[in-house]
């Protein structure tokens, strides 16, 4: 792991991977080494985006980015995930989503977060170019 957007980007993946596994999820995604290059370059897209000004609050806003992603992909809807079939299916509209799929997106979102406010490079933080002081009350 080199830069930060690759740390962010395990931590986020990985914890996602997790949530999903002990919520029972039906796909479980595979590791992120074991996962093909187009990918990982996009999901580094993606939390570069959300670590910065531009990220977005909006797990429906996400899961239309994400959709847009697979497709560009080659990916299309089947009942069932394939990586070898490029099918999965959660790519169908948010509003047609079930609750545990919703909340796999909701989860996404504030793992991003936690990457942004957590995850970063000590230097930045010792010449003062991160914000102050996280309170959790």
């Amino acid at each position: 792991m080199s830069t930060l957007t690759e740390r962010q980007a395990i931590f986020v993946y990985e914890a996602a991977r997790l949530a999903a596994l002990a919520a029972g999820a039906p796909v479980i995604p595979p590791p992120w080494a074991e996962r093909e290059d187009s990918f990982r370059r996009q999901f580094l897209g993606v939390i570069e985006r959300q670590a910065g000004p531009q990220r977005s609050e909006s797990p429906e806003e996400l899961h239309g980015s994400w959709m847009n992603a697979y497709h560009g992909m080659g990916w299309k809807y089947g009942e069932k995930y394939s990586l070898a079939e490029r099918t999965h299916p959660d790519l169908v509209p948010y509003a047609q989503l079930g609750q545990l799929e919703r909340d796999k997106d909701a989860v996404f979102v504030r793992l991003c977060e936690i990457a942004r406010l957590f995850i970063y490079d000590l230097a930045d933080q010792q010449a003062g170019r991160l914000g102050g002081p996280i309170s959790f009350r």
